[in-house]
């Protein structure tokens, strides 16, 4: 909160929210952290730079108001198991997703109108957050999280559920964030 209030939600995203560390990985140099992302570029299609690690797996702790800045729950003995949250910046997923997700709605299959309306709005869209989404013009998306979570078993003993914003680009990713920055420092008390 020192940081949010010193630096602003501008700052504070662009510098600390989006940097070359999180709590999750915690080797000093970065290299666990920088592993995982190149780990995962091939699986998206996108380079390193394009994914991120944020929420209470970025800094050990929830910034989300409503969680009090709970710390980071790694079992799923705990209550609550935390999980991880993911930024992956990809125009061409983010696209053919919005896609399916209009074929979805168009054909009756699921109400992504319901489910979606406000990630797409705010240019991202939301995966693994709920299955009741699932629909079979996800299919291509669903095969993408079987392999998410494949890799992140076997090749990185990652065991947390893993959720993933889809952005169109980094501006809009940014935006979310800085948006959010500023709700949790207006919380706070924070101007």
């Amino acid at each position: 909160m020192k940081r949010l209030k010193k630096d602003g939600p501008v700052r504070f995203v662009e510098q600390i929210l989006f940097d070359d560390n999180a709590w999750y990985f915690p080797t000093r140099s970065g290299a666990e952290y920088a592993d995982f992302k190149s780990g995962f570029a091939p699986v998206f299609g996108v380079s390193s730079p394009e994914i991120a690690v944020v929420g209470s797996a970025k800094f050990g702790f929830s910034l989300a108001p409503q969680k009090g800045f709970r710390a980071f729950q790694p079992s799923d003995e705990e209550p609550n198991p935390s999980d991880l949250d993911v930024v992956i910046v990809s125009r061409p997923i983010f696209n053919e997703t919005w896609h399916q997700l209009r074929r979805a709605h168009y054909q009756g299959a699921i109400n992504a109108r319901e489910f979606f309306q406000e990630d797409v709005f705010r240019r991202f869209i939301m995966i693994g957050a709920d299955d009741e989404r699932d629909t079979h013009y996800l299919r291509d998306l669903s095969r993408l999280m079987d392999r998410v979570r494949k890799e992140a078993t076997t090749k990185f003993g990652i065991t947390q559920t893993i959720k993933m914003r889809v952005y169109a680009s980094w501006t809009d990713a940014k935006a979310y964030h800085i948006w959010s920055m500023q709700k949790l420092a207006e919380h706070h008390g924070i101007q």
